[in-house]
């Protein structure tokens, strides 16, 4: 009796501690080095920041010529409040300044921001074309802020008319090829006001 009774307790306690393997409790030790991470965690790792600072040389290209081409657009309104002699362009130009100032500020803060960044395509896609942008030149511009009155107003329009094209080019390019989200987004708003500008700027005597 009493050897079966402790063979009896001893196959008892070996099941009960069968029963409660080390697998299916939590560890609360850190796990050995060079063990790799749970499922879990490596499901985590690195998500988050995937598009959030994304651009390409498109884009940049886009935000250089742009920049360069409201720059001319604020540089030729402020030339209006001076020499132009139409009420009608004087107006127009003040509308031209209050709307491009705010994208030359959009411009440049993502350029700095983009500065020293890796883009997404080769360094020689970079290169654009300024004809492109419907840029004036500093001797045409030179010769606008000698004129005044009928003369002034008549070469301000030429000049502005080829900036807004320029710039509906430029957006249009980005729209297609770009992957910046804030570019992308100027371009369209770009795209919605080119026609209207356009058709003020033709509609001047």
């Amino acid at each position: 009796m009493r050897r079966s009774t402790i063979i009896g307790a001893v196959l008892a306690g070996g099941l009960a501690l069968a029963g409660c393997t080390p697998s299916e409790e939590p560890s609360d030790q850190p796990p050995a080095p060079g063990t790799p991470p749970p499922a879990t965690a490596q499901q985590h790792t690195g998500q988050g920041h995937a598009t959030a600072g994304e651009h390409t040389a498109t884009d940049r290209e886009f935000a250089q010529q742009l920049l360069a081409n409201r720059q001319q657009v604020v540089k030729l309104a402020e030339l209006a409040g001076t020499s132009a002699q139409s009420a009608e362009v004087k107006t127009l130009a003040a509308e031209l300044k209050q709307a491009a100032q705010p994208q030359v500020d959009q411009l440049t803060a993502f350029l700095n921001s983009a500065a020293g960044q890796q883009s997404g395509s080769s360094p020689e896609d970079e290169a654009g074309d300024s004809a492109d942008a419907g840029l004036q030149t500093d001797q045409q511009l030179q010769q606008i802020s000698k004129l005044s009155g009928a003369q002034f107003d008549q070469q301000w329009k030429q000049a502005m008319l080829s900036l807004q094209q320029g710039a509906g080019k430029l957006a249009r390019t980005e729209q297609e090829e770009g992957s910046a989200q804030q570019m992308r987004k100027l371009a369209e708003e770009l795209v919605a006001e080119e026609q209207q500008t356009v058709t003020k700027l033709n509609s001047l005597s």
